[in-house]
């Protein structure tokens, strides 16, 4: 599953990449629908300018959220996404690129020393180059997703 993300959305798009989505920031302007991309199957375009709706995509998302894990949970809701279509921290949060596995060797001086004397795993963007491992980061996103989850799960 692919997302096209409006620009002013750029916190909801990291959120979707640390599910392990494909989320592209894109400029969705409701007076220019020509410059638009294409309906592609499995791909979603998400904004939160209600003036979008007059354009009447079926692959719109018009979200009503003001901060990203609200708009995070509109998404899951709407799509009737679960636990078993995410693959967290598989992107680059800041590219969109999957993520490589990297060497452990070869990050020593390029991660802080604790870090590299306390985890085995590393993993690194082939884009920006930005070296990402199982921190504690990790749980707290992973406790949001949960909270998010959970919530849908139990109708709130």
């Amino acid at each position: 599953m692919k997302f096209l993300v409006d620009r002013p959305l750029g916190g909801l798009a990291k959120w979707l990449r640390f599910c392990g989505f494909d989320a592209a920031l894109v400029r969705l302007a409701p007076d220019k629908p020509g410059i638009w991309p294409p309906p592609q199957p499995h791909t979603h375009l998400l904004t939160s300018q209600a003036a979008c709706g007059r354009l009447g995509r079926p692959d719109l998302l018009i979200l009503a959220a003001r901060e990203p894990e609200g708009q995070l949970a509109e998404v899951f809701r709407c799509l009737d996404l679960s636990p078993r279509h995410l693959h967290p921290l598989s992107r680059c949060s800041h590219c969109n690129d999957p993520l490589t596995p990297l060497d452990r060797d070869l990050v020593q001086g390029r991660v802080p020393e604790h870090v590299f004397h306390y985890h085995r795993r590393f993993y690194e963007c082939p884009r920006c180059h930005r070296i990402y491992w199982p921190g504690s980061h990790i749980q707290g996103i992973a406790a949001t997703l949960r909270e998010r989850l959970e919530e849908l799960a139990g109708g709130g």
